[in-house]
């Protein structure tokens, strides 16, 4: 098989509905393709910043010698991966990714709504997420069954840029061992 330019990707936010970032509960009935319809328990997480999204997937392995100590097998220890972004809109999704535990007060006639976001030394909850991007017609799905924000990034507050709230999600295996799940789709349909 050939090269094919057409198979050159680049990772766009496909946000025409909703935003790119959107998390559900654990138990969230879990999309199966690139162009899957969401659950209503999925939330749009609002604007990501211009450095998109970052998957980083690391395997840690050990060596298995023999005695003259030539390499004859290479061995998994672990897994572990990653997703890092930045949120450039301020909302209960973003904030409470960023800070865990937010509480939301409905508007009244004389207050808008309100969002407080309490840090202290209490884990993030454990989530399902969904990351979809595009490119035409083409589509990118990257489904985490089971994630946790484990980092959250400084924020700067400034009066010229937008205040950012990094995340680092930490993933971890489902039932079947898999901790990440991207899913394609070519855009291309039969007739």
């Amino acid at each position: 098989m050939g090269v094919e330019a057409k198979n050159v990707l680049v990772g766009a936010p496909d946000q025409k509905v909703t935003g790119a970032i959107l998390s559900a509960p654990a138990g969230t009935p879990a999309p199966d393709n690139a162009s899957a319809v969401l659950d209503a328990k999925f939330k749009d997480s609002g604007y990501i910043s211009e450095d998109g999204l970052t998957l980083t997937p690391e395997w840690s392995t050990s060596d298995i010698n023999d005695w003259s100590g030539a390499l004859v097998r290479r061995v998994l220890e672990k897994f572990n991966g990653t997703l890092n972004w930045t949120h450039i809109e301020t909302n209960e999704e973003s904030l409470g990714a960023w800070a865990g535990d937010i509480t939301v007060t409905a508007a009244t006639t004389t207050t808008g709504k309100r969002i407080k976001a309490a840090l202290g030394a209490k884990e993030h909850p454990r989530k399902e997420w969904v990351f979809k991007m595009k490119d035409g017609n083409n589509k990118i799905l990257i489904y985490v069954p089971d994630g946790q924000v484990t980092e959250a990034g400084e924020v700067t507050f400034t009066k010229n840029s937008a205040v950012s709230w990094p995340v680092t999600l930490s993933t971890y295996p489902d039932v079947e061992g898999n901790s990440i799940y991207i899913f394609t789709d070519d855009g291309v349909t039969t007739k």
